[in-house]
């Protein structure tokens, strides 16, 4: 297994239509794709985002209506999906769009203890209740932590208008994935949301 680099990634003040990216339109390639009646797009990270990922991007989608009050909060039957695919740019349908989010692009940005990132990268997740039973029945499965995606650090409120509420109830969703004998990740998924 190749070590993981830890990456810090934010949202800046422009958009992408390539790249690594957040809201707006969903990649081209799941233009007409069932997933697009069911789940909303989220964020789409870019080839060689993170050294698991290789030539391929990974898109993430949240079951349209999803909340933290409901029952699909953990694995395998988590409300968030994560789609392994080949490079595509932002459709020119609007398609599976997240309502509520804002359209941008997601650049690397400066470790900081004081701020948290909207994604990270890293070898070990941050833990929010710092339960890692949590993790169990993704780990028994084979997987290993690979990112996570973070309330905290969404632009949200009066002075953002990029996203209208929290979509984790102010926490963090964590994402596994099994890898090949290259370090290459073969599937990715959702493991766990802690608030």
């Amino acid at each position: 297994m190749t070590p993981v680099d830890t990456v810090h990634l934010g949202v800046d003040s422009s958009d992408s239509a390539i790249r690594a990216r957040i809201g707006g339109h969903p990649p081209q390639v799941f233009a007409g794709q069932p997933i697009l009646q069911t789940h909303e797009y989220l964020l789409t990270l870019a080839a060689h985002t993170a050294t698991w990922l290789g030539e391929r991007e990974l898109s993430v989608f949240i079951r349209r209506g999803f909340s933290i009050g409901d029952d699909d909060l953990e694995y395998p039957d988590i409300g968030v999906r994560a789609v392994l695919h080949s490079p595509s740019s932002r459709s020119a349908e609007s398609a599976g769009s997240h309502g509520g989010l804002g359209s941008a692009a997601l650049i690397k940005t400066p470790a900081d203890e004081e701020v948290m990132s909207l994604v990270l990268i890293a070898p070990q997740p941050v833990l929010i209740q710092n339960e890692p039973s949590y993790a169990e029945a993704v780990e028994a499965d084979g997987h290993r932590f690979l990112f996570q995606i973070n309330d905290e650090g969404w632009p949200v409120g009066s002075q953002s208008q990029f996203a209208e509420e929290y979509l984790f109830g102010y926490g963090s969703v964590y994402f596994y994935g099994s890898t090949d004998a290259n370090g290459l990740v073969r599937e990715v998924v959702p493991g766990f949301l802690d608030f």
